[in-house]
């Protein structure tokens, strides 16, 4: 026995059954959005390397200037009765103004100018005291600690910021 019944099917019938399926438009979404995830990303990345690597947000000089003084700091080796006397910092430099400032070295009972410059990793000072000096140091500056170290020959000074906020 064979069943021999004609299926009737017209073309349009038969080429939309070999048509292919229409893809979803939430693939096509989700596909958009992974592309400008994986862009913002990679801007990211890049944003990120170049604040890491780049250089300060102020110039030396700048910084040097931003600070309302300079103590140089004492040494650790202070007794708690000698805190309020003779450890506490009595020299302060103040750069007032690029190129300019004035130091103290008895907690501001006499100040004296002062000339600057930064020149090749060192700090050039010249000072109107009793008569004139010219020192210069080769310099260290941290400014995410608001630290300056000075260096000549085997002496090591270090300066701690002060702000106007402190």
């Amino acid at each position: 026995m064979e069943n021999t019944e004609e299926v009737n099917v017209s073309a349009d019938e038969l080429a939309q059954a070999f048509q292919p399926e229409k893809k979803s438009k939430k693939n096509l979404i989700s596909i958009i959005v992974f592309v400008v995830g994986m862009i913002a990303l990679v801007i990211g990345v890049v944003f990120l390397i170049i604040k890491l690597v780049g250089g300060p947000a102020l110039e030396d000089g700048e910084y040097l200037v931003s600070a309302k003084e300079w103590a140089l700091e004492v040494g650790s080796d202070c007794k708690p009765e000698e805190v309020e006397t003779k450890c506490m910092p009595s020299v302060y430099w103040q750069f007032t103004e690029i190129g300019k400032g004035t130091l103290t070295t008895n907690n501001h009972l006499n100040d004296y100018d002062f000339i600057w410059s930064l020149e090749d990793g060192k700090l050039k000072i010249e000072t109107e005291w009793l008569y004139a000096l010219e020192n210069e140091y080769d310099y260290e500056l941290n400014q995410r600690d608001g630290i300056l170290i000075l260096r000549t020959g085997d002496e090591e000074l270090k300066f701690v910021a002060k702000f106007e906020t402190e």
